[in-house]
């Protein structure tokens, strides 16, 4: 479409904003430099973004910055401080229930864009306290959690952050995957955040098809990218927008949603936890485990004995097998 790096841009600047002409139709400007510190220096650029609620908020920003600069809102810039709004923006989302966040410990980068949701989480529950007051968001780490079948109490919702850069499955022991798998096979939802900022591993999502993704969870029954990732991108209006997102994915309400849906997302959560609670495998006390190791004893010991008394039967079959061969030899 035409867009460029900031660089690119700042170069081609330098390049062709110049008086070639030397007729001075222009005395104070200055020259290239003039030009860039106007354009990209005085105030950070606007990222264009063309998807769906993003391209709104690129819209927002661009009035935004022209309203400022109107002589009504230069006289009176307080009424801009909280910024505009427009029908179809995303509002804050909040959750109805306790949510659990895993991140798995080799994905790296994923526990800080778990503490921005978390904190996105935080500004819904303020504006929603009645509607969200259960709605405590903690983090926890992966790989502890899916380590055994009783690791995730049965009180809260549980959801994977899966922070996906251009190093996503490069972990040298695969634990990354392995924990997708895992958090899959116990239906655990799984929120698909894809870095947009080259400096940080972003990468085009094609990236993940041309042999970094196990092919396990390309295939039946996972199919992960079934599911759509979340693109988060760097500038703070379109940041909010993706961490919105998320807590969308991860099942919180709108903070402004009616009683009716706000009963769905309850029901949805209470399902959530009542599925992860039921394929749960049972939890053995210490008389249990302490009774299958007696029975697995005892059925070692039996094995042991019978394979004793099959030996001797064959020995003393052995031995009068020869001695009434010799008897007859005489």
């Amino acid at each position: 479409k035409g867009g460029a790096a900031l660089e690119e841009l700042e170069a081609e600047c330098v390049e062709h904003c110049v008086d070639d002409a030397g007729l001075g139709t222009y005395p104070s400007y200055s020259g290239p430099a003039e030009m860039v510190a106007r354009i990209f220096k005085k105030e950070d650029p606007i990222l264009w973004v063309r998807v769906n609620a993003f391209q709104l908020e690129s819209l927002k920003s661009i009035a935004l910055r022209m309203l400022r600069h109107s002589p009504y809102y230069m006289r009176h810039p307080e009424t801009l401080t909280s910024g505009v709004m427009v029908a179809g923006e995303v509002p804050p989302f909040a959750f109805v229930g306790p949510v659990t966040i895993l991140v798995c410990r080799d994905n790296d980068g994923a526990w800080s864009v778990a503490e921005e949701v978390q904190e996105a989480a935080k500004t819904g529950r303020a504006l929603a306290p009645k509607a969200a007051k259960d709605g405590v968001v903690a983090i926890r780490e992966a790989d502890d959690a899916l380590e055994t079948a009783d690791a995730l109490p049965g009180n809260s919702r549980h959801v994977l952050l899966l922070y996906m850069t251009d190093r996503l499955w490069y972990d040298p022991d695969g634990t990354v995957a392995w924990l997708v798998q895992a958090a899959m096979d116990r239906k655990i939802t799984i929120a698909m955040v894809h870095e947009q900022t080259p400096n940080l591993g972003g990468c085009a999502f094609s990236t993940f098809f041309q042999g970094q993704t196990p092919q396990v969870l390309l295939q039946p029954p996972y199919n992960l990218y079934n599911a759509l990732a979340i693109p988060l991108y760097g500038s703070p209006e379109h940041r909010k927008v993706s961490l919105r997102h998320v807590l969308r994915r991860m099942g919180a309400a709108p903070c402004d949603a009616g009683l009716l849906r706000r009963k769905l997302q309850q029901l949805n959560h209470f399902m959530s936890v009542a599925r992860l609670v039921r394929i749960r495998a049972p939890v053995e006390s210490q008389e249990d485990i302490l009774q299958r190791r007696i029975r697995t004893d005892k059925i070692n010991s039996s094995r042991r004995l019978s394979e004793g008394s099959d030996l001797e039967q064959s020995r003393r079959q052995s031995e009068g097998s020869d001695l009434e061969q010799s008897r007859r030899q005489s």
